[in-house]
């Protein structure tokens, strides 16, 4: 923080209580923000960051006009501790559970599309069984939706992904049920009766992350160019309501046109074309790690995939 660690003798082992300080350190940004959060005073936190690196032999922190900035060799341990703290809570929960049968805390996150269609009856089931649980949910988009996993924030999510293109997130994924996506329009809309991509090429057209991508191939495929009027929209909430309040188009699951809370006022435009179709998976980063919780709310959350993926 203060020029070069002075290194004498052999250097002290990590400290997880260290770790736990430079987390917060780094995540508000200065020092006496960290202190406010800890309940430490300043000097006491700054005590600790000299003694982390001490450990690491090198420094971790740099103090700029903006607040802390960490250096290069203190964004690779920011990384690791976010693992190492987040495996530890993990283990804890784990522990918990077996010892007791119950409790812990259990971190999950749902793409919109995939709540829409699991997240409640999931729920459901697994409080029924484990209601002493702590649960936290989140809400991911398709873009950056892979950074929290670098964190250990999730112990498992479940997204939508085109089923056509491969990932190499190093994540583990199981398939929990397919559906072929269907053009979506609102009831009344003009070009209801089309049965082309063709004849709607000049709609505007409102879709998440790879939407632009998935149009341009699709049209480029018929000899057309990508449509000039696409919206960007990572919440299916949104779209929802531009699309009932407006003539845009989209690409949704026919999952999601089974429900009627989610498709009502709209329709489907049976177009010609063969459409891509979505999958709904799991992700988990090491099945082996999982605690009991966890394990549990997976099993009711096949359960209930097998049900939405019958005929």
């Amino acid at each position: 923080m203060n020029g070069e660690p002075q290194d004498s003798g052999q250097r002290p082992k990590l400290n997880l209580n260290h770790l736990a300080v430079f987390q917060v350190v780094a995540d508000c940004g200065s020092i006496r923000a960290a202190a406010r959060q800890l309940g430490f005073t300043q000097p006491a936190v700054t005590y600790v960051m000299r003694e982390l690196e001490r450990s690491a032999g090198a420094e971790l922190l740099h103090r700029g006009s903006k607040g802390i900035v960490l250096t290069e060799l203190g964004v690779a341990l920011y990384r690791r501790a976010q693992l190492l703290l987040s495996e530890m809570r993990r283990t804890e929960d784990e522990l918990e559970q077996l010892r007791e049968g119950m409790g812990g805390s259990l971190c999950v996150a749902f793409s919109s599309g995939a709540a829409m269609r699991l997240m409640v009856p999931t729920l459901n089931r697994f409080r029924r069984l484990r209601p002493g649980v702590h649960l936290e949910l989140h809400e991911i988009t398709v873009i950056g939706w892979q950074k929290p996993w670098q964190s250990g924030v999730y112990d498992l999510a479940v997204i939508s992904e085109l089923d056509d293109v491969e990932s190499d997130d190093g994540l583990q994924r199981q398939v929990l049920f397919t559906s072929p996506m269907v053009v979506t329009a609102r009831e009344g809309h003009p070009l209801a009766g089309a049965r082309s991509l063709l004849d709607l090429r000049s709609c505007a057209w409102v879709m998440p992350g790879y939407g632009p991508q998935l149009m341009a191939r699709l049209l480029r495929r018929l000899g057309a160019p990508p449509p000039q009027d696409l919206i960007l929209c990572q919440s299916l909430q949104f779209s929802l309501s531009i699309l009932r309040g407006s003539d845009t188009l989209t690409l949704y699951s026919s999952a999601l046109h089974e429900d009627p809370l989610v498709f009502g006022g709209l329709v489907g435009i049976p177009v010609q074309e063969c459409l891509p179709s979505l999958r709904v998976s799991l992700v988990v980063r090491n099945p082996a790690s999982l605690t009991p919780a966890a394990r549990l709310f997976i099993q009711c959350l096949t359960e209930e995939s097998m049900e939405v993926a019958q005929p």
